[in-house]
């Protein structure tokens, strides 16, 4: 029996393992589009709204598809639903990259390539939404309910890694023409290009080493069984909050960078790199630290973030130079970092064992809307004030502790 436990032990642990290196991937997935798409955007003349209308239009796609692609999870295996999200992203990502190279080449302009690049966008946020639930879940699937923390905080720090890693992905290599093909300005798009190569591999690893696991559902809708009570509508508020203001700091940033200390297109792709890296380490710094030690309340890691936010966008608003600037991101970093396994890891309590799938699924509705809100408020607020992005954040954190205070009675 003890070997047993010990030999299905060591599975779980290369299982969580080798997830990890996934997540890291697709997280650099989503981050390299982050980044380049205030570059590719802008050398197609698209203003600042047109931009972050793209990214909240194609975001708003996790919140349609992430609850059907968590479900399936339960019902088909976490590794059929996470082929399908990596594969999706792969294929879809060449669609983009055509297009955009229609773009470049002056085929397609104006409303009529800003609508091509949605629509794949799209697409590609739909089927790519598939990973993160199908990964989450299969985190839960091989962590105890104590671990349930520790395992999300290690989830985290993946995710955290791969944004880390996108980046510096893009501040190498964009503007270097890999393929030499001869489109004006096509090395903008070489970061997307060398991500749907990692992505492929990232498929090739799950098909190769992940068992598909199925919940063990005593009946065909046992995966329907999660209630939308109070507790899960305030949760999902606290996680809406929290991903909105994450995601209006990152789709600034580039924006910010580039007119405040008027850098050059390359100049603000490699500071860009350096803040969001920087604000991706802390975050990581405190997830592999203080999450993995951290046995109490799920709620209490968010709790413990609220400062963190709040003073990263005081260092930023007051900043009278980039060190400010610096020290803004790396704070916001140390937030998110306990954030974010604080809420995956409540979400992932609140449900039973049979309804891992869903209930991450579920919980990625949150950062789908906060993707998706976060881009559109701050196009509107950053065409008026520079800091005005920064500055409506602040009482969000405010309606954050009252909704923690309701969940914890």
């Amino acid at each position: 029996m003890e070997k047993t436990i010990q030999d299905t032990q060591e599975g779980n642990s290369k299982i969580l393992s080798a997830l990890m290196l996934i997540i890291l991937f697709v997280s650099m997935g989503q981050s390299v589009y982050w980044q380049t798409m205030p570059i590719i955007g802008r050398e197609f003349n698209f203003s600042e709204i047109e931009i972050n209308t793209l990214v909240s239009i194609s975001a708003a796609m996790f919140i349609v598809f992430t609850p059907f692609w968590g479900k399936l999870s339960d019902r088909i295996g976490r590794k059929s639903v996470l082929l399908i999200g990596l594969t999706g992203y792969v294929l879809s990502n060449i669609i983009f990259l055509y297009s955009a190279s229609l773009g470049l080449m002056g085929t397609v302009t104006g409303f009529s390539l800003l609508f091509i690049l949605l629509l794949s966008r799209v697409i590609n946020s739909a089927i790519g939404a598939a990973s993160r639930p199908a990964s989450g879940a299969y985190v839960a699937d091989v962590t105890s309910e104590e671990e349930r923390s520790s395992g999300m905080g290690k989830f985290g720090a993946a995710n955290n890694i791969g944004t880390i890693l996108g980046p510096v992905l893009v501040g190498s290599l964009v503007g270097i023409n890999v393929l030499n093909i001869d489109i004006s300005g096509f090395g903008l798009l070489t970061p997307l290009i060398v991500m749907s190569v990692l992505m492929a591999l990232a498929a090739c690893i799950v098909y190769v080493y992940l068992p598909n696991r199925t919940a063990e559902l005593p009946n065909e809708d046992a995966a329907s069984d999660i209630v939308f009570d109070t507790n899960l509508k305030t949760l999902l508020a606290i996680g809406t909050i929290l991903f909105t203001a994450f995601a209006i700091v990152q789709s600034v940033t580039a924006y910010y960078v580039q007119d405040r200390f008027q850098y050059s297109l390359d100049e603000t792709a490699k500071t860009t790199a350096l803040l969001l890296g920087t604000m991706a380490l802390m975050a990581i710094i405190s997830q592999l630290t203080i999450v993995q030690r951290y046995k109490g309340s799920s709620l209490n890691l968010i709790k413990f973030s609220v400062p963190f936010f709040i003073l990263s966008c005081i260092f930023i608003i007051i900043s009278p130079n980039f060190l400010f600037l610096y020290f803004g991101m790396a704070c916001m970093g140390l937030g998110m970092g306990l954030a974010s396994p604080g809420y995956t890891s409540a979400a992932s309590l609140n449900a039973s064992k049979d309804n891992q799938g869903a209930a991450v699924g579920i919980a990625m509705v949150a950062p789908g809307i906060g993707f998706a809100l976060g881009p559109f408020l701050s196009g509107f607020l950053y065409t008026y004030s520079m800091n005005l992005p920064f500055i409506f954040i602040l009482p969000l954190f405010i309606i954050l502790i009252v909704l923690i205070k309701k969940l914890e009675k």
